[in-house]
């Protein structure tokens, strides 16, 4: 199997999770008096943070589905409904579901729920338990992502200042209705998986 066409296969749907462009309007809320200097250490800080976090919940998969005694295809089912469910909040209400934007920076918020949320978590374990992906592609993939998001948000002020507040926020919407629709592939998957598994 082409090694680029499943590289790619496991970054875009991270990409889209992790949604960078989504999460510079609400970033830049949530640092605008913050000086650059420290701006700069709080954005190296979350994203270590983040990719320590979504590394350890990738690698601590198998053990989980053996503790609660499911299978990927259950996780596949769960994590779609969950991300489903993520992009259409995003997409009817304000900003993202479930921070409160007004908080203080540092790793929480911004680390988790904010960049390692639901979404990316969800996404980097079901990779991680695809045959055709595995650990070694699906921590590739969240690393590649990470920088780039490091290097979105270290260049935030020049983004906004070039496409504005409310094209990015237009941008976020879209990447919401392609999670919507990685949620739902995820979804038949984890049912056609299960109704495969019960006919044998």
């Amino acid at each position: 199997m082409n090694f680029w066409r499943v590289f790619f296969e496991a970054l875009l749907p991270l990409f889209v999770a992790i949604d960078p462009i989504g999460l510079l309007p609400i970033f830049i809320g949530v640092t605008g008096g913050i000086p650059p200097a420290r701006r700069r250490h709080i954005i190296f800080q979350a994203v270590t943070v983040a990719t320590l976090v979504s590394f350890g919940f990738v690698f601590m998969g198998n053990w989980l589905f053996g503790v609660l005694s499911i299978d990927q295809f259950d996780f596949m089912i769960a994590g779609g409904v969950i991300l489903l469910v993520l992009a259409v909040l995003d997409l009817l209400m304000p900003g993202k579901p479930t921070i409160n934007e007004v908080e203080s920076v540092g790793v929480v918020p911004l680390a988790m729920p904010l960049i390692a949320g639901p979404a990316t978590l969800t996404t980097a374990l079901v990779l991680a338990s695809d045959p055709n992906k595995g650990y070694a592609i699906t921590v590739l993939a969240l690393a590649v992502n990470f920088a780039i998001l490091l290097g979105v948000l270290l260049s935030a002020s020049w983004i906004s200042r070039l496409l504005g507040i409310t094209t990015l926020r237009a941008v976020s919407k879209l990447v919401m209705v392609l999670l919507a629709a990685i949620a739902v592939n995820f979804i038949r998957s984890g049912i056609v998986g299960v109704l495969t598994l019960m006919r044998h």
